[in-house]
């Protein structure tokens, strides 16, 4: 589960004065402290509890304490004297074999599907801890970006602002150069906003306060978006979380089918009682009593009731059967769909950096030492300039995509700890 993250993030972050921090660091936090995830552990607890409840005890039995006192007045005391006794019982529910597995499975099958949903929560929690940290690095080399392209319009207005006697610039045209530079100094004010509020995002995550980092080790290994391939068949996409999930689901409603349909056979329910008989006087009836019985249940009610259970529970299953379909085919396009992704990424990121932005620095450069040696208008660097910081952001933008790919294929993958 760890293996993509570590190989495309391993990110060392370092305060003032204290020790480096990598990328485990912030997933160990927030698998810590994470509130939803502390939720999904209690209810995975919960049921691991039910579970062994159903496994582990029967019904308890009852006990049973009676008095009975009949007046002297009323019948059977046909004798005009008074007619007491005081008795003790027990009674035992046993339930079939099958009912009893039945049962029991069903919650273990519930209890697996619950441990399931805290396994995917941690990977929903992971991923996203790993998009805020990536994103971190996106903003950080964003800012670099925006502070050297400030630099190199500096150099370009100075060049606007000191022309040649042959130089043919307008007023116009330092007027441009001065409202990209103001526009450069409000996207680095964005930009150090985006920075604050992803830490802000981070310290939800992580479910502390966290130091605001300023430098990163792995920035070379972000930016070259080397990724590993990722492997993807029917075996890897059964073993994820997501698909054990529902079809621990599947398995559960089929157990409470048969449960349903067990609850049909006749249970027995034995009851022993033991009569203290005061003496009656005039009569024989003065001896202690045992009494033995048995019951069970008649399905006098079945076309009413177990019938319409046992299809209600009938239609559960289909319907998770049907879910389980459906969440394969979801897996399986969404895999593809990411992986595709990250191809076309991959490319047009080695297309940026190849082709793309040394032709535009290149153009940038011509046009300014045509402008300084030979003079003539200035459009023509600005508007380089212009497509070498668009093009320079979306590279990194989609160096930032290819990530994200990566950390999505991750968590659709995912098999948890289980």
């Amino acid at each position: 589960m760890q293996f993509y993250i570590r190989v495309f993030c391993t990110i060392t972050f370092f305060a003032a004065g204290a020790e480096a921090r990598d990328a485990d660091y912030y997933f160990d936090l927030a698998l810590k402290n994470n509130a939803r995830l502390a939720a999904d552990r209690n209810l995975a607890a919960a049921a691991q509890g039910d579970y062994r409840k159903e496994s582990v005890f029967n019904e308890n039995p009852e006990l049973m304490l009676g008095l009975m006192n009949v007046p002297v007045n009323t019948f059977p005391a046909l004798n005009k004297e008074q007619m007491s006794s005081f008795s003790v019982g027990i009674s035992q529910r046993i339930a079939l074999p099958w009912e009893s597995n039945y049962r029991k499975a069903a919650a273990e099958f519930r209890a697996a599907t619950t441990g399931f949903a805290f396994e995917q929560q941690k990977a929903t929690v992971r991923y996203e801890t790993a998009e805020r940290l990536s994103a971190l690095i996106y903003v950080s080399e964003r800012k670099k970006i925006l502070i050297d392209a400030k630099k190199l319009l500096t150099a370009t207005l100075r060049i606007l602002a000191n022309p040649r006697k042959d130089q043919r610039n307008t007023a116009g045209q330092i007027l441009e150069a001065r409202a990209a530079l103001a526009t450069i100094d409000n996207d680095i004010l964005a930009n150090d906003f985006e920075l604050e509020k992803l830490w802000v995002e981070l310290e939800s995550l992580c479910g502390e306060k966290l130091e605001r980092e300023t430098s990163f080790e792995g920035m070379e290994s972000w930016k070259a978006a080397a990724f590993p391939a990722i492997d993807f068949n029917a075996e890897t996409l059964q073993a994820s979380i997501i698909y054990r999930k529902a079809e621990s689901e599947v398995r559960s409603q089929q157990a409470m089918l048969s449960l349903s349909r067990a609850a049909l056979f006749p249970e027995v329910k034995l009851q022993m009682n033991y009569m203290f008989r005061q003496q009656v006087p005039g009569s024989s009836m003065g001896d202690n009593m045992v009494t033995v019985a048995a019951s069970t249940p008649m399905p006098l009610f079945y076309p009413l009731k177990n019938r319409h259970e046992i299809d209600a529970q009938s239609e559960r299953l289909k319907a998770t059967e049907s879910l389980l379909v459906e969440t394969e085919r979801q897996l399986t396009a969404q895999v593809k769909t990411e992986r595709a992704r990250l191809t076309a990424l991959l490319a047009s990121i080695e297309n940026y950096s190849r082709a793309i932005l040394p032709s535009h620095i290149s153009a940038h450069r011509s046009h300014l030492a045509t402008v300084n040696v030979m003079g003539g208008s200035a459009a023509e660097a600005l508007l380089s300039y212009r497509m070498y910081l668009t093009a320079s952001e979306e590279r990194l933008k989609q160096i930032r995509e290819a990530h994200s790919a990566v950390n999505r294929l991750q968590y659709l993958l995912a098999k948890g700890d289980k």
